[in-house]
């Protein structure tokens, strides 16, 4: 039998947890209805102050920016649309680039960037200030003070491709008007070494006021929303725009963009033939071929040396090359390199650029 002391201690005991848990409850109840809140905010697509800031710097209507593929009409219809349009310059003749981009500054704003990699020497740059770009993108690299000296002198602006803490400090201090942060989910050369949801905190924390963009997986309007509540100001999109109308692929690619699905995809470097550098692809049957002999190094490859294409000028295309199968390309395209991110299996349809902005733009607005 209990003494009165033990019986008063749980009185007071008892007394005392009911008190505390109208407390717990309450600070349950509204910390319930803030993460509702939080939800609620999620769901409706919201553009931060960093986007704001990306779209008043480029007089974009739309946080979305072209990936380097897609050729120059996907570039103006994207640019005509209200995102911002790009031309990967890095191989092409100075004087291609420079029609291109006068006839880019006929047709748009403005709002294009020539994008250029960085693991080649960039020749054009001058011939492009020249022509009246004042916009560029590079990757796989950091632009020389003369480089980045000669786009400010031309009143011009640039951004450049990061994928981590360190590689995003560097870059910073080149002050950059935007960057690019590229994860593991993206398809085609992949200069990142980790996916996004690693990468795009290490790289917003260094960045400070300076806009941040997120490149590879995007797909949806979804996408885009979780993208900019977690920060960034604006996406990067290479497979979802190269599936429009206007893209410079073949219908057989497209194709097979529109049949793949979540296990499409392979992070490989098998097409190195040009480029030793690794990438994302579809796995087409120069790839499954290699992988069926247990991914041998150049020079021992099935199949090595093989012209399977040519080019609209009657350039050779060997297997393993890095080139895509692109308008005017002949011969055996299904087995050329295909590129593509890992959000290509959301793709289920090829509408115009101009159709698809709308749609994302929708979507991430939750309409």
């Amino acid at each position: 039998m209990e003494n009165q002391e033990n019986k008063s201690s749980r009185r007071n005991f008892l007394k005392t947890s009911s008190l505390g848990g109208i407390g717990l409850s309450t600070a349950f109840i509204s910390s319930t209805a803030l993460a509702s809140q939080k939800v609620k905010e999620r769901e409706i697509g919201k553009l931060n102050e960093s986007s704001k800031k990306l779209l008043t710097l480029f007089n974009l209507k739309y946080p979305f920016f072209q990936a380097a593929p897609g050729g120059s009409k996907l570039a103006a219809a994207i640019a005509k649309a209200g995102g911002m349009g790009c031309v990967q310059l890095t191989w092409s003749s100075a004087d291609d680039s420079y029609e291109w981009i006068q006839e880019l500054n006929k047709e748009t704003n403005g709002n294009f960037f020539a994008n250029y990699i960085l693991h080649f020497e960039p020749k054009s740059i001058e011939k492009l200030l020249e022509a009246g770009c004042r916009n560029f993108q590079f990757s796989w690299g950091l632009p020389s003070q003369e480089i980045i000296s000669k786009i400010r002198n031309a009143g011009g602006k640039f951004g450049i491709q990061v994928s981590s803490r360190e590689n995003a400090v560097k870059a910073v201090e080149l002050k950059p008007d935007f960057l690019i942060c590229q994860g593991l989910e993206a398809g085609g050369h992949i200069q990142a070494t980790q996916y996004n949801k690693y990468a795009l905190p290490q790289v917003l924390e260094v960045a400070g006021e300076i806009p941040v963009l997120v490149s590879g997986g995007i797909s949806t309007g979804e996408d885009i929303r979780s993208a900019i509540h977690n920060g960034a100001a604006g996406v990067v999109m290479g497979t979802r725009f190269i599936s429009t109308k206007e893209s410079n692929l073949t219908d057989g690619y497209r194709q097979k963009l529109l049949e793949a699905g979540e296990n499409s995809t392979v992070y490989t470097n098998c097409f190195n033939q040009d480029w030793n550098a690794m990438h994302r692809v579809l796995r087409t049957s120069t790839f499954l071929n290699w992988e069926a002999e247990g991914c041998p190094l150049q020079g021992n490859k099935p199949g090595e040396g093989e012209v399977i294409g040519k080019t609209p000028w009657g350039g050779d295309i060997l297997r393993y090359s890095g080139r895509r199968p692109v308008e005017g390309d002949t011969g055996d395209l299904e087995s050329m390199c295909m590129y593509a991110g890992e959000g290509v299996g959301k793709i289920k349809d090829i509408p115009s650029a101009a159709e698809l902005i709308e749609r994302l733009w929708k979507e991430f607005e939750n309409k």
